[in-house]
């Protein structure tokens, strides 16, 4: 297995994102530390943590002592942990390869995505999607606007990541797009969509599912 492929089967779970994320910047965090900030128990946890110290992108070491007693452990991102951004656009143009290779379609490419919105959401709610879809998506590397019922995307990576299958990333975001809408508590969802590739722009209109679902009703 090459070294690319180790680090994108380690990091290929939001939970292990988090966890990574929590630790940037040269932080270190207990096992409850990094539970905490991953939204799981801590033995849910720490089997992903092994996976991420199998990959060697964190190392756990002693933590400093406050008093008698054993010293507890913490976690830090070893050398490879902290320039793994360094190789995120060959991670991704390796995923975007095998998600094509799968031959996904797309209602299945927007089923994960979905998914994937909910987690980045947080817990459900009544949040306001001007704020929460432009901090969801932006954290996937979008430049996000809400305005006049429209979603605004730009900076769209699939000229770069997918360029021979950009329906890949834009199945994807839009999945995202209706999973952060669900968990947001609000009833509008994915209407037209105007993609466009080379200029690396999309454009998302919404709409109220729930008038529409109302108006299809016998």
């Amino acid at each position: 297995m090459s070294e690319n492929q180790g680090a994108l089967d380690a990091v290929g779970h939001p939970v292990r994102l988090r966890v990574l994320q929590r630790l940037a910047d040269g932080q270190q965090a207990t096992v409850s530390e990094l539970a905490e900030a991953a939204g799981v128990h801590e033995n849910t946890v720490r089997a992903h943590v092994a996976v991420l110290e199998e990959a060697q992108l964190v190392a756990s070491e002693p933590k400093p002592s406050a008093g008698p007693g054993r010293p507890g452990i913490q976690y830090r991102l070893t050398p490879a942990g902290e320039h793994l951004d360094d190789n995120f656009l060959g991670l991704a143009e390796l995923l975007a390869a095998v998600v094509g290779r799968a031959g996904m379609s797309e209602e299945q490419l927007r089923q994960i995505g979905r998914e994937w919105g909910r987690y980045l959401a947080g817990r459900p709610g009544r949040y306001d999607i001007d704020e929460r879809v432009p901090e969801v998506l932006g954290r996937l590397g979008y430049d996000v606007r809400v305005a006049d019922g429209r979603v605004i995307l730009r900076g769209c990576p699939c000229p770069t990541v997918a360029s021979d299958r950009p329906e890949l990333i834009c199945g994807l975001a839009t999945g995202v797009l209706e999973g952060v809408l669900a968990a947001a508590g609000t009833s509008l969802g994915v209407g037209e969509r105007d993609h466009d590739p080379a200029t690396r722009h999309c454009e998302i209109t919404l709409i109220d599912i729930s008038a529409r679902a109302a108006s299809a009703s016998p």
